[in-house]
């Protein structure tokens, strides 16, 4: 069931070997190739945001394991996402 105060972020999104139209959501500049779930869960802690990750299938690529992370919502989804992004951008 869905949970209206939670937001889910898919680590494709942040994927460089992905286009917008496979579901990536960050600009190529900010995009990371293989993203793993450990950094994302370490900027969220540091944000002070609760998080959980876990191991699923994407519903447009059903056909590779990938992880999302259900976070509790702070801020606007994209807001969130390009935060993220130059925080992990610049841990790499």
């Amino acid at each position: 069931m869905k949970e209206e105060d939670k937001q889910v972020i898919w680590l494709d999104y942040f994927d460089s070997s992905l286009s917008r139209a496979q579901g990536r959501r960050v600009p190529k500049s900010l995009s990371i190739s293989n993203p793993r779930p450990e950094p994302f869960m370490d900027v969220l802690k540091k944000m002070n945001i609760e998080a959980q990750q876990f191991e699923a299938r994407h519903p447009k690529r059903n056909n590779k394991k990938t992880f999302y992370i259900q976070a509790k919502r702070t801020l606007p989804k994209q807001q969130l996402l390009k935060k993220l992004a130059q925080s992990v951008r610049g841990i790499k």
